[in-house]
């Protein structure tokens, strides 16, 4: 039986794609092509769902049986993808107990980095910074839907190397894919989960699913809030976040998805770090806030609206178009910099950058797409092509970072922002971004188990920057780039397969929506992936495994120019090569072990930097391990406790290209038990860095880090019914 054929008695994805008013037209014609009993063409059907529920991976860590939509549009599992992706289920987030994304990410293989205030995005996979994010399919702009509390998720899936073949413009080192929970005709229990922890915090969730109306009307809502803190002082974070979607039956085999999401968050005194004191970490100085202002803060709001309709015209010809649109907006005022060596007397730190900055950001767009699953010569063969157009507009505020003061280091002043500076924010630039897409996607059979996955896009993009500060100034570019794809897969059984795969990207060589005047005119930044691995399950599919090898390659990097060094120039080169493993094995259902660990060899081929300027060929890049791993065990000794461990390794990393400034590795402990008190309720406690553990995991500043929080306590129930 075909990949394709399969799709439909596996478990099926959500409907991904979104309907515009131009489309919402069609369903008046739509012809009832067959019963849902006859045809399985509407995922969303009662028999459909019941399929679904009996296939469910039994761990929440294994899933080379699920369907993944960061790496093809094709319906094609995990295993028969020839591609390394990892799927992050709700059930693994919520047994975790993860309350970031930043926690649910980084059990990935490969996967370090940390959102910061300064920093929001800088995770590394394969040797690069920073990764793609994407909210059902779509790459989003900013970073506010990050900051979203992980239980609006269905899934977070973890696509690596460049995914610039699906979406465009896109990081090298990988993507993740945020992707909501959807609604369906069955029924989904009501559930209910608060969390009490350390320095006062509390979380709630309030979920939902199920029918609206019989056959016609679905609906899934997810409401959640927080408040917390942490061991620094005066900083306070407070989020509160609505998501709901209705699916609409509109005949047998068309389906229209209807989705809102709306996030509001507020950081107050958020911490950025603690300044180093001759060099090392002082562990006095560990629940410092030196951004501990009276009106520091951090706020932002992102809304986002998806409408989607899949159309299942015949059992071999399917439409799907999607509409999306974001707008988030985040303003901040702070101060960021703290260095006793540029203090003017002993005892004291220098703090300056006082900045007031905001970010106005809107995507708008539509993708359409028809498949077609029907035999090419002879052989299964299943094709998706279509059109992707969007407008994207950014409106960047700044006050230019002034300011300056030293205070005493144990004991900084307290004061108003206007203390370090009277400049406000003023508009800097406006920039729109106009992208237009065609793409093509083919899955062949060209034997029972050898299948060729190809992929290519045509991508036309038209830039326009209007500088507003110090001067106004505009300018424009247009780039047009092609990228494809493609690789075989072989099934050596039916459990085990083995692939390779040729990926080419492209990606801005600093972001766009920040580039100078004078960089406007630099070439994108050019990268290609080599990739061959193995995926299967064994031990009667107790035992899951993966393994990857990779090169990866990224051209054009942006370099200072020799003989002027504020001119850059495209011409940098760097290599990333290495090698990935994870496994999950299950012997009995009291024990279940999930591991994986990387190495990578990253290194500058051609890069100059510093000042003077000088060669960094050689050097590794900055605030990328080359070690990272992970063991997450779980042992039940009766039917209702459960026990968790979460061991997790990041190797040594440097903290600037020159490889001057080194991170220590450090390992950390996460510890966790549950019980279930009735068949309906489950309570347990939480313990995060059990070892306490001292260590910094990212630098903001040359003579600043960021020091680890503190041992955490958490205390949790959860109810459904």
């Amino acid at each position: 039986m075909s990949a394709a054929r399969r799709r439909f008695v596996t478990p099926k994805k959500p409907p991904y794609y979104l309907a515009t008013a131009l489309f919402f037209s069609l369903s008046g014609t739509v012809q009832a092509a067959a019963d849902c009993n006859k045809t399985e063409n509407s995922p969303r059907c009662e028999d459909s769902m019941t399929v679904e529920a009996s296939a469910q991976a039994q761990s929440p860590y294994g899933g080379l049986n699920t369907i993944t939509q960061t790496a093809s549009r094709l319906g094609l599992t995990s295993q028969e993808t020839p591609r390394s992706v990892d799927v992050i289920s709700q059930q693994a987030i919520e047994q975790r107990g993860d309350r970031t994304l930043a926690e649910v990410v980084e059990h990935a293989p490969g996967m370090s980095g940390v959102a910061s205030p300064t920093l929001s995005n800088n995770f590394s996979l394969r040797g690069f910074r920073p990764v793609s994010w994407l909210y059902n399919g779509v790459e989003t702009p900013g970073s506010t839907l990050q900051l979203a509390d992980p239980s609006h998720y269905g899934s977070v899936e973890v696509l690596r190397g460049p995914g610039s073949v699906l979406n465009g413009l896109s990081a090298a080192g990988g993507s993740v894919n945020l992707i909501s929970r959807q609604p369906t005709f069955s029924r989904q229990p009501v559930e209910l989960d608060y969390g009490l922890s350390s320095y006062n915090s509390q979380r709630l969730h309030l979920g939902s699913g199920g029918t609206l109306l019989d056959d016609v009307a679905a609906y899934r809502l997810d409401v959640s809030g927080s408040d917390s803190g942490t061991n620094v002082q005066y900083e306070r974070d407070k989020q509160k976040r609505v998501s709901g979607s209705l699916l609409f039956k509109l005949t047998e085999n068309a389906l229209l998805t209807l989705s809102l999401d709306r996030m509001l968050n507020r950081t107050t005194n958020p911490y950025y770090g603690t300044p180093l004191v001759e060099g090392q970490i002082a562990r006095e100085l560990r629940d410092i806030n030196y951004n501990n202002l009276t009106d520091s803060r951090i706020q932002s709001n992102a809304t986002s609206f998806q409408a989607s309709l899949d159309w299942f015209t015949t059992p071999e010809i399917e439409l799907h178009n999607q509409f999306y649109y974001y707008s988030g907006f985040r303003e901040w005022r702070n101060v960021e910099r703290f260095r006793t060596s540029a203090a003017t007397q002993p005892g004291y730190v220098n703090r300056d950058s006082f900045g007031a900055l905001a970010h106005d950001d809107s995507l708008i767009g539509n993708r359409s797409s028809l498949v077609f699953d029907r035999p090419l010569g002879g052989f299964d063969n299943r094709l998706v092509m279509g059109v992707d157009v969007s407008k994207r507009r950014f409106q960047y505020y700044s006050n230019g970072f002034p300011g300056s003061e030293d205070v005493p280091l144990r004991a900084p002043v307290r004061e108003d922002f206007s203390q370090g500076t009277d400049r406000q924010r003023t508009p800097v630039r406006h920039v729109t971004q106009n992208q237009y897409a065609g793409f093509l996607e083919d899955h062949f059979s060209l034997t029972d188990r050898l299948t060729l996955l190809g992929q290519l896009r045509y991508n036309p993009m038209q830039m326009d920057w209007h500088f507003q500060s110090p001067q106004e100034e505009t300018h424009q570019h247009t780039y047009v780039f092609s990228i494809w794809s493609l690789g075989p897969s072989y099934a050596l059984t039916d459990n085990l397969n083995i692939y390779a795969n040729f990926t080419t990207g492209q990606e801005p060589g600093n972001d766009l929506f920040f580039l100078s005047p004078a960089q406007t005119g630099l070439p994108l930044t050019r990268a290609r992936q080599w990739e061959i691995g193995a995926k299967g399950q064994f031990w009667d599919s107790k035992g899951e495994a993966t393994l990857a090898l990779y090169e990866l390659r990224k051209d054009n990097l942006f370099v200072p120019n020799a003989q002027q060094p504020d001119t850059l120039n495209a011409v940098g080169r760097q290599t990333s090569r290495g090698v990935e493993l994870s496994l999950m094995l299950r012997p009995s259902w009291q024990w279940e072990l999930a591991a994986n660990a990387a190495y990578t060899h990253a290194r500058y081929d051609e890069y100059r930097g510093g000042s003077p300027l000088r060669s960094y060929n050689g050097n590794r890049p900055a605030y990328i391990p080359d070690w990272t791993a992970n063991l997450t065990a779980r042992y039940k000794p009766t039917q209702q406790l459960g026990l968790t461990s979460s061991l997790r390794y990041v190797g040594s990393s440097y903290n600037d290209d020159a490889n001057q400034r080194k991170m220590p590795a450090y390992t950390t402990l996460d510890l966790a038990a549950d019980y279930q008190l009735t068949p309906v309720v489950d309570v347990g406690v939480r313990i995060r860095n059990a070892t306490n553990q001292l260590y910094a995991y990212q630098r903001t500043y040359p003579d600043q880090v960021l020091i680890a929080p503190s041992r955490t306590y958490e205390s949790f129930i959860s109810v459904r019914f």
